[in-house]
């Protein structure tokens, strides 16, 4: 075994270049496919931690307006209260009411920045949460009771026990009862600490879609026909509900919890939803480039193998036999082979941090040795071995010493035409990444670059207020007002570009049961002026006119819905009394450009502030003017941790899933780009070696440099042409198909796809160029006793 390594370090030395381009370029694409298998199995695994989880579903309401569905994750509370007891199949069920980042106090110890579930006490029946302290059983019956989460716990009492001790949330006092392992990051929804749904006060005052149910099957009924009868009963009690909404339609629909993170259209879930269609673009990245990776490692192995030939049949003519030939490659392949998995895996390894940020994940230690990660390499590692080996091995071995000697090897044309195809082949998958780059990124700063409909710039949100901020907020504006660096405040119950309340509305003249659905954004009077929206008729909130707190403001959407052409001085019903529509502001973009503006109402009735809202002056310096805002806030309440968010961060955010995939194929493009240049590179090097005496043959006759440089080239640009004239309609399809999804798209420009073949183009011509001049540029004399 010495010996055979000896002779393959022995065999690097004279091929160094091969033999470092074949282990780079394999250990690339492994550790590629590595770090993109990793993110695969993360995003399958999600939620297939809890025990149950193959007889948990989620049952979800579809509300039908015209044809158009609406999935929502969200049902009345009688979906718990009435229909377990009424269908058979159901061993238990659970409600989680979202909550919101709430502030814990303990010793007069402020901690911010909690996120809140209600839950019912069937919570832990349904999700076998590990409950380090106390009893899951009777952890949310009492409601002055609350769970705690290991790291929020640590954090409030270290090491000391945490149940039994007091919390205030709320202006309330609530005992721990329990503290539960933190949320595994592979799970839909995430808490810091949880309250009983029987604390919830205003509980009988929601009447409408608000609860996430959970139903837990028992293992021995039918999940269809358990399922069928939920979704009719569901959807009778919404029928029942919200008949008067006359132009609507309702159904239902019951989803397994280990289908929810990658394949449900619910939206506005608990947490940041997965995408198969990420899953399965990702699986095709990590197949292309360990296409290409393999690709030219089996490539460059056979010409390798090649090159021997006169090794081999010297070999022989010394008794080597035909198995001891076998042996020999099989052991070279896999010993290199080896090493590159071994660089390839510690790559992915140094790399894994860096690629879970781009991918916003935190991947659990030791996810490299999953059984189906393991699987998988050690399947790419055979294959490899197998055919990197076997045409030297089985092919080679077999010829006669003398032919070998001789150079009458068989005919290389078959040979030739596949290695061409297969160069041919991986030019096209490198154009193909190459042109969808360019095309997400072009219409990820299309959207980015559409005016929103009003200025966010210097717009900063401000939270965590507590009841005694709240109410002193007039006090407080007029203090921040005071600040040179600050232009105008104003304040809301909802951030603008969050989430907004669903609600229904009508015109006054129109019947009671013609209701149609309208997002509604509660603001404060000065919020739409701050916010420097466009008027289309009419006019903003008036702080000094009390009737306004009875009056809405639509945007054009929703004046089209209506079907007015003017809305201003018209009657609506929203709730019992009519509302006079006092303005109607231009369409502005409240979420995603992605999708059409939808109907918005803004309203001014509720006293309700959760963020204050400032907008910096233009000549503001940032940190002096957020520590003067600081001091001036807690100048009200000392404890005041200080919260905020950005309006255009937002807005930022709302592409950061288009984002995503444009760094994933950035990261495929790249690979792609770097392997195949590699294997160009080798390909180009071992080409000019072959046809070096006949380059100093030409040279001697009179052949210029020019003249050689364009014979190796036509070769290489032939290929390219046609490669491109493949992707290019390949991927203009498939970016048209990626574009339906958008209510705003890019023009899909020539120059997109020129981009992709020039870089290719510029690359191999370097390459090329690069080479040629270096054999060229010998003395004919060199050329002419090259072997």
């Amino acid at each position: 075994m010495i010996r055979k390594i000896r002779n393959l370090y022995q065999l690097a030395g004279k091929n160094k270049a091969t033999l470092l381009t074949n282990v780079s370029g394999l250990s690339i694409g492994l550790a590629t496919t590595i770090l993109l298998a990793t993110f695969i199995l993360h995003e399958w695994s999600y939620d297939r931690h809890f025990s149950k989880a193959d007889n948990i579903y989620r049952l979800h309401t579809i509300w039908m307006d015209a044809g158009k569905e609406s999935v929502e994750p969200i049902n009345l509370r009688q979906t718990f209260t009435d229909i377990p007891q009424n269908i058979p199949g159901i061993e238990t069920a659970v409600q989680i009411y979202r909550g919101w980042n709430t502030e814990i106090i303990s010793d007069k110890v402020r901690y911010a920045h909690n996120n809140l579930f209600y839950v019912d006490s069937t919570f832990f029946t349904v999700f076998d949460f590990n409950v380090i302290e106390g009893s899951a059983e009777y952890a949310l019956h009492d409601p002055g009771s609350v769970v705690l989460t290991k790291s929020l716990a640590y954090k409030i009492f270290g090491d000391n026990p945490a149940v039994e001790q007091i919390l205030e949330i709320e202006n309330k006092s609530y005992m721990v009862s329990a503290v539960t392992e933190d949320v595994p990051e592979n799970t839909h929804f995430s808490f810091d600490l949880l309250l009983p749904m029987n604390a919830l006060d205003y509980i009988h005052q929601l009447g409408g879609l608000e609860f996430f149910t959970y139903y837990l099957f028992d293992p021995y009924a039918d999940p269809q026909t358990v399922g069928n009868a939920i979704c009719e009963a569901n959807t009778e009690i919404l029928t029942k509900r919200f008949g008067m909404f006359g132009n609507y339609d309702f159904s239902s629909e019951i989803e397994s919890l280990t289908r929810l993170h990658l394949f449900s259209n619910a939206s506005y879930d608990l947490g940041p939803a997965g995408s198969i269609n990420t899953v399965v673009l990702v699986g095709v990245i990590a197949i292309l480039v360990m296409f290409l990776a393999l690709t030219n490692f089996i490539n460059l192995f056979i010409i390798e193998g090649e090159q021997r030939a006169k090794e081999i049949g010297i070999r022989k003519v010394n008794g080597a036999g035909k198995k001891d030939i076998i042996i020999q490659f099989f052991t070279e392949t896999t010993f290199i082979v080896s090493v590159s998995f071994a660089a390839g895996l510690v790559l992915a390894t140094l790399l894994l941090p860096q690629f879970g940020d781009i991918m916003r994940r935190t991947f659990p230690e030791g996810i490299f040795y999953s059984p189906a990660l393991t699987g998988v390499l050690a399947g790419i590692f055979i294959i490899t071995v197998i055919l990197s080996g076997s045409y030297p091995a089985f092919y080679l071995s077999r010829l006669k010493p003398a032919a070998i000697i001789k150079q009458q090897v068989v005919k290389t044309g078959r040979r030739k035409v596949v290695m061409n195809l297969t160069g041919g082949i991986q030019l096209i998958i490198t154009l193909v990444l190459l042109t969808h780059l360019f095309g997400i990124n072009n219409q990820i700063q299309y959207m980015k670059n559409l005016p929103p409909g009003f200025n966010p710039e210097g717009l900063v949100n401000i939270y965590n207020l507590n009841d005694n901020m709240k109410r002193q907020y007039p006090e407080i504006r007029d203090q921040l007002l005071n600040i040179p660096e600050v232009g105008g405040v104003a304040a809301s119950t909802h951030t603008i570009g969050g989430g907004a309340s669903g609600q229904g509305i009508r015109l006054l003249e129109s019947q009671s049961d013609n209701i149609l659905t309208i997002n509604e954004y509660r603001v404060q009077p000065g919020l739409c002026r701050l916010m420097e929206l466009e008027l289309k008729e009419g006019r903003f909130f008036d702080p000094d006119l009390a009737t306004d707190r009875q009056s809405v403001i639509l945007n054009e959407a929703a004046e089209r819905m209506l079907g007015l052409t003017s809305a201003t001085g018209k009657s609506v019903v929203m709730f019992q009394n009519p509302l006079e529509v006092i303005g109607v502001v231009k369409d502005f973009h409240y979420s995603s450009a992605a999708n059409e503006v939808q109907p918005l109402v803004f309203t001014a009735y509720s006293g309700n502030i959760n963020n204050i809202v400032v907008r910096l002056a233009s000549h503001a310096d940032y940190a002096t003017s957020m520590k003067k805002i600081g001091e001036t806030l807690r100048s009200f309440d000392e404890g005041y941790i200080f919260t905020t968010s950005h309006t255009g961060d937002i807005y930022r955010n709302f592409y950061a899933g288009e984002e995503r995939l444009g760094k994933l194929i950035r990261i495929g493009a790249t690979i792609a780009v770097i392997i195949v240049m590699m294997g160009i590179f080798m390909l180009v090097s071992q080409s000019i070696s072959r046809r070096t005496k006949e380059i100093g043959i030409r040279k001697v006759l009179g052949g210029s440099t020019t003249e050689m440089l364009a014979i190796l080239y036509s070769g290489t640009i032939k290929w390219i042409a046609i490669a491109s004239a493949i992707a290019i309609p390949v991927s203009y399809y498939m970016l048209e198909r990626w574009l339906q999804d958008y209510a705003l798209k890019a023009p899909l420009n020539w120059w997109l796809f020129a981009q992709g073949v020039f870089i290719v183009i510029v690359l191999q011509t370097i390459v090329t160029i690069w080479q040629t001049l270096r054999v060229a540029r010998r003395n004919p004399v060199e050329s002419l006793r090259y072997e």
